[in-house]
């Protein structure tokens, strides 16, 4: 025994080198796809921390008799006087009474201040077509 290892096959070395490289190969790309994946997430977080405060913004969800009497201006864009608004949901009797009235007119106002409104003229809503 001359102390010195026996020589390695120059074909084992060409495999462990070939081995060597398409595990860098490997590792690129897995660190590319990673660099991908991070910056998918990030853009992801933007957009839901963006529709987060846009949802803030505005406001809570509308209560059903509020979306109605959307409902009913969107029918009629030249807007509606709140007695009229008040007959076309069919509040009350065919005369609708004042408290009936002055409770749509109040969540018409209300709709004015949250911009899905508009009062062209006094007692006259229409939907805010700046809005839609």
């Amino acid at each position: 025994m001359t102390g010195r290892p026996p020589p390695v096959p120059d074909q084992l070395l060409r495999r462990l080198a070939d081995d060597r490289d398409a595990a860098r190969a490997r590792v690129e790309r897995l660190t590319a796809e990673l660099a991908n994946a991070r910056q998918q997430l990030e853009r992801l977080e933007v957009t839901h921390q963006t529709l987060l405060e846009l949802a803030g913004a505005a406001g809570p969800p509308l209560p059903p008799a509020y979306r109605d009497i959307l409902d009913v201006l969107t029918d009629h864009p030249d807007g509606l006087r709140p007695k009229d608004i008040a007959l076309a949901l069919a509040l009350g009797q065919p005369t609708t009474s004042k408290n009936t009235i002055e409770g749509i007119r109040a969540k018409l106002k209300r709709l004015v201040g949250r911009d899905l409104a508009e009062e062209p003229q006094p007692e006259l809503f229409a939907i805010n077509q700046n809005n839609t």
